[in-house]
């Protein structure tokens, strides 16, 4: 029998119950000690990030920045929620309860944005190994840091002092900001290997911070004529190699989601194109349009319309050659789309004899602009599946262009016996223009007359 598996959800309720525990011993037996609180919040951090698969570099950032936003909640939030409620006790449960919470969701949230499949057992992987050991790294850093703030070296005011110094140097706030953007942007194309990588952000963020020191020690660009002292500057150096940590991991966080949305983007483009380009194939090389394409090929064999047979035959074939031509591609200028559509016109005009007509109006500058392959083909077909052709009742094609925008209509007479619509070639069209242009297309239908807009782009 299957165990169930604790959901994500689940477990962060857990995780945030076991907070208010922790809180609230802490301070009835007066061991006011966040690391316990660090651990739990680390832990949970690493049990939906090895669920939901994650990348060690994004686990260690998430894990960074939010110790540093539970550090600052936790301090703040307590103070607010005790002169709310004036009980010692209670303020620092709630507190840690909400901010547990805030941090298992977004958590959450972001794993499934990156990765959307469905949670997973915990999985001992050497992936897994590597993200406790960073995990592992990252609460040591954050002991070591609490030991050091809270010892006699940076006296009763903590690390306030430069903290709010560090704030006062506008250069150095920007230099910091600034800094840590190129380098974020440039290191995956100077260190391929993730070890130079790794290597090259340690060196790169102490000497970078020792400058930061300096220019703020001294009060750069005006100076203050202050004179060197080694604890000054040290305690200086530590508080701003704690603040560029939490800006560059921030920072390595904004630009993963962009890539990630764009690879993301990019990958659904692809698979749009290969439906798109699926179906154009399915609805060319259907029984449906080879039997009647042969039919017509007989019926000029047997007829011996040689030469009409002969260039049948070469239309044919250069339909098929267009479509495997263009497969790869995702726009075409619209003057190669509009002469292999009249290419596929002429085919279908072989089978239509009379009660077929296609009136093309498209200025010659226009014919410059692009278009999704296939396209053209696609609304023609349309039109010829859903609508009675005969001399009778024939039917009309405009294909017409006018500024930004291409028309296809017809005049609408509906076969009884036509099969449902399942509307899978506009959708593709559509989505081939959202992915490749972010531009929609336009669909209308009125008693008489179905009229498709494309963007010229």
């Amino acid at each position: 029998m299957k165990r169930p598996s604790i959901t994500i959800p689940a477990v962060i309720h857990l995780f945030a119950a076991a907070h208010v525990a922790v809180a609230v011993l802490s301070r009835i037996f007066n061991y006011v000690d966040d690391v316990p609180l660090t651990v739990l919040t680390l832990s949970m951090i690493l049990i939906i990030s090895v669920r939901r698969g994650l990348r060690v570099e994004l686990v260690a950032t998430l894990a960074l920045i939010c110790i540093f936003v539970a550090y600052l909640f936790g301090i703040y939030g307590a103070r607010f929620f005790e002169q709310l409620l004036g009980c010692g006790i209670a303020a620092p449960a709630i507190t840690t309860a909400i901010v547990t919470e805030l941090i298992g969701w977004l958590t959450y949230a972001f794993a499934r944005s990156r990765n959307p499949q469905t949670s997973r057992r915990m999985q001992w992987s050497p992936s897994t190994r590597q993200i406790v050991v960073s995990v592992a790294a990252i609460l040591l850093f954050r002991i070591f840091y609490t030991s050091l703030f809270s010892s006699p070296y940076f006296e009763q005011q903590g690390i306030y002092p430069e903290f709010y110094r560090l704030l006062g140097n506008t250069l150095a706030l920007m230099t910091m900001f600034c800094g840590n953007i190129i380098f974020v942007n440039q290191r995956a194309r100077l260190f391929r290997r993730r070890g130079l990588r790794l290597a090259a952000s340690a060196l790169f963020t102490l000497g970078f911070v020792l400058l930061l020191t300096a220019a703020v020690y001294f009060g750069l660009p005006q100076g203050n004529g202050a004179a060197l002292s080694a604890r000054h500057f040290f305690r200086l150096y530590t508080v701003v190699l704690l603040v560029d940590i939490v800006v560059y991991a921030m920072l390595q966080l904004a630009v993963y989601v962009i890539e990630s949305h764009r690879e993301l983007r990019s990958e659904r483009g692809k698979k749009h194109r290969a439906l798109f380009h699926y179906d154009r194939l399915k609805q060319q090389i259907n029984p449906h349009f080879l039997f009647n394409s042969l039919n017509i090929l007989d019926y000029l064999v047997q007829e011996h319309e040689t030469e009409r047979a002969s260039a049948f035959i070469r239309k044919l074939a250069a339909t098929y050659r267009y479509m495997l031509k263009k497969a790869d591609e995702q726009l075409v200028p619209l003057e190669e789309e509009l002469e292999f559509a009249r290419q596929y016109i002429d085919l279908l005009q072989e089978r239509f004899t009379k009660g077929f007509e296609v009136e093309v109006d498209i200025p010659r500058p226009l014919l410059r602009r692009y278009v999704v392959p296939c396209c053209l083909q696609l609304l023609i077909e349309n039109a010829i599946k859903h609508n009675v052709v005969s001399p009778e009742q024939p039917l009309h094609v405009r294909i017409a262009a006018a500024g930004d925008r291409l028309t296809v209509s017809n005049n609408l007479q509906l076969r009884m016996n036509a099969p449902a619509s399942t509307g899978v070639g506009l959708r593709n069209i559509r989505q081939q223009y959202l992915d490749t242009a972010g531009a929609p297309i336009l669909v209308e239908r009125t008693d008489t007359e179905f009229r498709v807009q494309l963007p010229l782009l």
